[in-house]
C-alpha cells in the first residue's frame, strides 16, 4: 500500500530542507526553494561557489533501500522540464549564465535521520531544449 499523501508531502519537505541544509553547509547560496514558472518547478535554486547557478532535483525516501529507485525515477520526461527551467533561468536573467542540474537523494541513515545519501552533480546530460 503506497504512502498517504501528506505522509508524501511531509517527507518530500523534510528532505528539501536537509538537502538546502547540506547545499549550505558546502558554500552553496540558496537562491529560491519551490521555484516556479510556467515551464516547470525545481525543488531549490542555489548558487555554487564557482558561480554556476544549479536547479537541484530532491527525491526522498523513507527508506534507503530505494535510493537506486529514487535517482532513477528521474526520468525523462522531469530531465526535459529540468532542462526547460534551466533554459528559463537563462532566459529570466538576460544573460549569460552558466546552469547545471543536480540531483539529490535524501533517506534516512543508519540511525534513522534523513540525510542526503547521494549528490548527482551534472545529472543531466543532453542538449539544451529550446521550446
Amino acid at each position: 500500500m503506497p504512502p498517504e499523501p501528506d505522509h508524501r508531502r511531509r517527507l518530500g519537505a523534510a528532505g528539501e530542507q536537509v538537502a538546502a541544509r547540506y547545499l549550505s553547509a558546502r558554500g552553496y547560496q540558496i537562491i529560491e526553494r519551490n521555484y516556479r514558472r510556467r515551464w516547470g518547478e525545481a525543488d531549490i535554486i542555489a548558487l555554487a561557489v564557482d558561480g554556476t547557478y544549479v536547479i537541484v532535483e530532491v527525491r526522498s525516501r523513507s527508506d534507503r533501500r530505494y535510493a537506486v529507485e529514487a535517482a532513477q525515477s528521474v526520468g525523462p520526461r522531469k530531465q526535459r522540464q529540468l532542462l526547460r527551467l534551466a533554459n528559463g533561468l537563462i532566459a529570466e536573467h538576460e544573460t549569460e549564465l552558466d546552469v547545471r542540474v543536480d540531483v539529490m537523494i535524501v533517506a534516512p541513515d543508519r540511525g534513522g535521520r534523513l540525510s542526503v545519501i547521494a549528490h548527482i552533480v551534472d545529472a543531466i546530460e543532453g542538449s539544451w531544449i529550446d521550446d
